[in-house]
């Protein structure tokens, strides 16, 4: 009785290491199996990124990026995709930024020099982020003038909400510092997106 429990235990035994042993020889292909896709993914991304734009990586989706103005090579006006990535949160910290200039039309600030500069440099952020933003989206105008002339705007908003309300003072040095610190954000922007690979 014990040596047929014993044969019994022994062949379960056998049966399951054969089935251990299948399941890691399971596991160790589909390994090999992702590992080599993902090598021939990288070859066949490098081979695209040294081919300088071909006409049969164009075909596979790498498309060479169009610069500010240009239509994408496909005829349409979606942006090309880019190596990297500039201006990836632009949207957020765009309107992040929108929103802090407006609490400067409504909230009472510091009216020394030091804090109307601070207060004015929130436009040179807006300059920046919105011509990141611009192009990200595939805008066909020129952003500059754009992101100038929309920071222009608000600051005339600041200056009429800040002039009707008795509890704000006019700040004069944050208004004038608006168009020449906005021209210099939305100047760095397209600088930024242009080095960008």
């Amino acid at each position: 009785m014990n040596r047929t429990v014993r044969r019994a235990e022994k062949k379960k035994e056998i049966k399951q290491e054969k089935d251990r042993e299948k399941a890691k020889a399971a596991v160790r292909k589909r390994r090999e199996e992702r590992r080599a896709m993902a090598r021939k993914r990288r070859e066949t991304r490098v081979a695209a990124r040294t081919s300088g734009g071909d006409a049969k990586q164009a075909g596979e989706g790498e498309a060479k990026a169009p610069k500010n103005g240009e239509k994408a090579a496909n005829g349409g006006d979606a942006p090309a995709r880019r190596g990297s990535n500039p201006g990836r949160f632009a949207g957020a910290l765009l309107f992040a930024t929108v929103f802090f200039i407006s609490l400067q039309a409504v909230a009472p600030s510091d009216a020394s020099l030091v804090g109307q500069a601070v207060s004015a440099s929130f436009y040179l952020l807006f300059g920046y982020f919105a011509v990141l933003w611009m192009n990200r989206r595939g805008t066909q105008s020129d952003p500059v003038p754009l992101a100038v002339i929309a920071a222009t705007l608000m600051g005339v908003v600041t200056f009429v909400s800040q002039w009707f309300q008795p509890a704000l003072e006019p700040l004069p040095v944050m208004l004038a510092l608006i168009v020449p610190l906005s021209l210099a954000g939305a100047t760095l922007g397209r600088l930024v997106w242009n080095r960008a690979p």
